[in-house]
């Protein structure tokens, strides 16, 4: 399955474990293998501890004379040279071997480990570049009306929490190795001392249970801290976003002050859940160890007949059962980490359900541009359900000629071009170009015969020649890009930087003034050459001489093409072939200059409020 195909996801925690593991192609070896290492490793790790039995066996009956009737361990006697088989140095030399095979145990198991750590860390790497790009790929497609109801900040969190995937891989391998350890500890316990063994098994789960109840408090706690991630990101996604506006009215205290209200409640969430998990471990280890001195505590009491070396077998167990317990609390942690990492997953599994994601889905067609005109035919629209936007719009725009769009503020003009635009769905039959219907069309290929400049210029934190040709399939010289600078009178500008094009011009253009990023936005346009051009008060922040300039360079560009042009400026629009007049949503007038001063309504209204009088129509 494609990775940017819209998938078909059951909105749940486990729905998405699934959909990643067919995203990253996963294979049963890349499983197999490090499980098999982890089994080695405990294979050397088991050999190594369980030398411990005969050791402390020597120490109890101060001699390895035993290994003569050991069926495990009688093999250590052939470690043995015949020299020093009835010496006294035999014992001394027993123990060196010994525990140089406990050493050397130790060694094959942490190289094994590192070579499992080598190949898993690669793996996870890989799965994690591929889960995010899935993920960010899934959000790219949703519709624009999902980025305008949700913070920006929400967004980034919960991209940034498909993450969690690996992260509970990670625990599960974690799990199986520390089970698997603690297994081999708990056979060599049992070879040391059954009673204690027993004790051992038994308490743990009185254990789980006290650790049930904590890890029920800390799930809860952690989906109180999913909630108020997102409201910190997107706290600090629309500060840094505003920070003009924070400057401007110098509301730096406020801001800080309530930012910091949101970061007060994810230190209380932060303190809670340290409180509660840091109880956690010295409960499982105290319970633990109370059990066995107890356990001991009777075996001396009932036994009566103690001897110093009877410590032996017990402080070696104790010994082990603090290796134990190291796996022990991993092993009960994993559990611990589903409970924080669930909360995370089920907020990634909304991502990849499609309700209230207004996917504008594309068309099986391919646009090769607009020959006849773009039909409009009882075009309706709501951003929000029962509030219409746009309603009963019937307007056709011929291929080859210049609309102008005009209206007061609110009026739908912006909304109208996006629906033809295609940023937002609409219903089928709405909008024909060339009679097909729009939806028909493939966006990629719509879109490549489009461009669209708004009053709100978008730019990248790069270079102007990566701004220019930002979106264009196809290669572009310095002499192109040069041109398409000039006509947007932005070429002295350029020429007069030290770096030309190659200057940087900040975080959404900061560097530059509104009138210099608009014109850097048309000449990208320019750039694209397209059939359809939609300006949307694309030189609102020019003044009047340059947007006169400019005016004139776009014309003769888009000579030939269609052009749809939202102006405030009545002037940029004089020369237009018809004029459609928009107010409440609705298309109210259309016509030309003359015939809609000569009209007498809207239209005239707002010219003579520009204006002061009627001048002369221009044809």
């Amino acid at each position: 399955m494609s990775r940017h195909r819209r998938p078909n996801v059951p909105p749940t925690a486990s729905g998405v474990l699934r959909h990643y593991w067919r995203v990253v192609d996963g294979r049963w070896w890349h499983i197999a293998l490090p499980v098999s290492l982890i089994l080695l490793a405990a294979v050397f790790e088991a050999a190594s501890f369980s030398l411990l039995i005969p050791l402390t066996e020597a120490v109890s009956q101060d001699s390895f004379d035993f290994l003569q009737d050991s069926r495990f361990f009688g093999w250590i006697l052939a470690l043995v040279p015949p020299s020093l088989e009835d010496s006294p140095a035999r014992d001394a030399y027993l123990v060196v071997a010994v525990v140089g095979l406990v050493i050397i145990g130790r060694i094959a198991k942490l190289a094994v480990e590192y070579v499992g750590k080598l190949f898993v860390v690669a793996r996870n790497e890989r799965y994690r570049a591929l889960v995010a790009e899935e993920t960010f790929a899934r959000v790219l497609g949703f519709g624009r009306q999902y980025f305008d109801k949700n913070a920006v900040g929400r967004i980034d969190a919960e991209i940034g929490w498909s993450s969690s995937v690996v992260g509970l891989l990670v625990a599960a391998e974690g799990l199986l190795q520390n089970a698997v350890g603690l297994l081999a500890k708990g056979a060599v316990m049992v070879g040391i001392s059954l009673p204690l063994s027993i004790a051992f098994i038994v308490s743990l789960p009185f254990v789980h249970w006290l650790m049930h109840t904590i890890n029920r408090t800390v799930e809860r706690i952690a989906r109180e801290g999913v909630a108020v991630e997102r409201r910190l990101r997107s706290r600090i996604v629309d500060i840094l976003g505003s920070i003009p506006l924070v400057k401007a009215y110098s509301q730096e205290r406020t801001t800080a002050s309530d930012y910091a209200e949101v970061l007060r409640e994810a230190e209380d969430i932060a303190v809670r859940r340290g409180r509660v998990i840091s109880l956690r471990y010295p409960v499982e280890e105290v319970v633990i160890l109370l059990v066995m001195l107890a356990v001991q505590g009777g075996v001396v009491y009932w036994v009566g007949d103690f001897r110093p070396g009877d410590l032996a077998p017990f402080a070696a167990f104790l010994l082990i059962l603090q290796q134990s317990l190291r796996d022990y609390k991993y092993v009960s942690e994993f559990s611990l980490k589903v409970s924080e990492e669930v909360p995370r997953l089920e907020a990634v599994a909304g991502l990849f359900v499609d309700d209230d994601k207004f996917v504008v889905p594309s068309g099986p067609r391919t646009f090769e541009g607009l020959e006849r005109a773009i039909t409009v035919e009882d075009l309706s629209f709501e951003y929000q359900e029962g509030i219409p936007t746009l309603t009963n719009i019937d307007v056709a725009i011929e291929a080859g000629t210049v609309t102008g769009i005009v209206g007061p503020t609110g009026a739908g003009k912006t909304t109208f071009v996006d629906l033809i635009a295609r940023f937002y769905d609409v219903e089928p039959g709405c909008i024909r170009l060339d009679g097909i219907d729009i939806r028909e069309y493939s966006l990629p290929s719509l879109h490549a015969a489009m461009a669209i400049v708004s009053q709100d210029v978008w730019l990248l934190n790069g270079t102007l020649r990566q701004n220019l040709v930002f979106g264009l399939d196809r290669p572009t010289d310095e002499l192109e890009l040069m041109r398409a600078v000039h006509d947007v009178e932005l070429g002295e500008f350029v020429e007069g930087l030290r770096s030309g094009l190659d200057t940087e011009i900040g975080d959404r253009g900061v560097q530059l003034s509104g009138g210099q990023r608009q014109r850097v936005a048309l000449a990208r346009a320019l750039l694209r050459d397209p059939d359809i051009l939609i300006l949307d008060e694309a030189t609102s922040a020019l003044d009047s001489v340059i947007e006169q300039r400019v005016a004139r360079a776009i014309q003769q560009r888009a000579e030939g093409r269609t052009l749809i042009v939202i102006a405030h400026r009545l002037s940029t629009i004089r020369d237009a072939d018809q004029i459609l007049v928009m107010r409440s949503g609705r298309v109210v007038e259309r016509g030309a200059w003359g015939e809609l001063i000569a009209t007498g309504g809207h239209f005239a209204e707002l010219h003579a409020a520009q204006f002061g009088e009627d001048p002369a129509p221009s044809h």
